[in-house]
């Protein structure tokens, strides 16, 4: 009987060997930030130093095909569960398949706004922000193909069977969110090679039969921008329209620059608007302005913006002004 328990132990030991070498590597990176936010009179009560842990963890692998697979789970704040995960198949010339949960790495999400910052968006700190595309299809474990690069062009089209529904475990399906049946969505990214710095990005998506709100009707949004860099200047433009089918639709605009001072130092201003048009009643534009810099050194970065917000949320005379100094640390 000793000699079988050997045997086995062996055998074993010899397969997990043979699994080992075929195994993917996994690895965990993580960062901390402290914030100092400061707001109008009144609305901190509280202790405005704030702190955020944040821990992933990524793996990837070959099979013996050459094909390549990844995965990404990034923690919560509160390490109670994880906040977006993706995990993707590289299938060479047939481009990638992921299934995508919140990571904003694909579709309409990954260009939602593209104008270049060098800390944050310009709504960045609000309750309410401008509306940027992605939300019609949604970000919950939806299906992407991303196609090779060619010529300077990526091309990826999602799918998603229930747009809106929370992020479940294998296994399981989500309750139902109001309406709405599958979403798709299709976006392009092309920095041509033939105009260095420039960068033209389009995408649109659909959820038919709409959500809450929407009478039942499609609901629709298209996005294009443009960025162009010269030597430390970046400048872009992009335009979002959105319509809820029936329910109050979204016009967005937004535009800025930034400035990289020298190899550690950047600033750079963002202004945009989201025009606010109820299916009845007056039209409101949400107007947001903000200011960036960011100073890095290695893996520690100070970062600071100061924005402001008119008739945000599409109420008129709502405004606000948010402020944030910021000391992040990578490993």
């Amino acid at each position: 009987m000793d000699k079988l328990k050997k045997i086995g132990l062996s055998a074993l030991a010899g397969t997990l060997a043979s699994l080992s070498a075929h195994a993917g590597e996994m690895s965990v990176s993580g960062s901390a930030e402290l914030s100092y936010v400061q707001r109008d009179n009144g609305e901190i009560t509280g202790n405005p130093i704030g702190m955020n842990k944040n821990i992933s963890f990524s793996g990837s692998g070959e099979l013996d095909n050459g094909w390549t697979v990844s995965v990404l789970h990034a923690m919560n704040d509160t390490m109670s569960g994880n906040s977006s995960s993706s995990v993707s198949i590289g299938m060479g010339s047939l481009g990638t398949i992921a299934v995508d949960s919140g990571t904003g790495g694909y579709g309409l999400n990954a260009i939602d706004n593209i104008v270049p910052i060098a800390f944050e968006e310009a709504d960045a700190g609000f309750d309410t922000g401008m509306v940027d595309a992605g939300s019609v299809v949604g970000t919950k474990n939806t299906v992407h193909w991303k196609l090779p690069t060619f010529m300077g062009a990526n091309i990826s089209a999602g799918y998603d069977p229930r747009p809106g529904s929370g992020q479940q475990a294998d296994g399981a399906t989500s309750g139902d969110t109001g309406g709405g049946q599958s979403g798709w969505e299709m976006t392009v990214d092309f920095s041509p090679e033939m105009v260095p710095g420039l960068r033209v990005v389009a995408g649109m998506g659909e959820q038919e039969g709409g959500s809450s709100g929407s009478n039942g009707q499609d609901k629709e949004e298209e996005t294009y921008a443009a960025t162009y860099a010269f030597g430390p200047l970046s400048v872009g433009y992009q335009y979002t329209e959105e319509d809820n089918g029936g329910s109050t639709n979204y016009e967005t605009d937004v535009y800025g620059a930034s400035f990289n001072v020298n190899d550690v130092f950047s600033i750079s201003y963002q202004k945009g608007e989201t025009e606010y048009k109820p299916s009845s009643g007056t039209a409101v534009t949400a107007k947001y302005t903000g200011i960036s810099a960011a100073y890095n050194v290695g893996p520690m970065a100070i970062k600071f913006y100061d924005n402001s917000a008119r008739d945000y949320n599409g109420s008129s005379g709502t405004d606000d002004d948010n402020r944030e100094l910021n000391l992040s640390m990578s490993f």
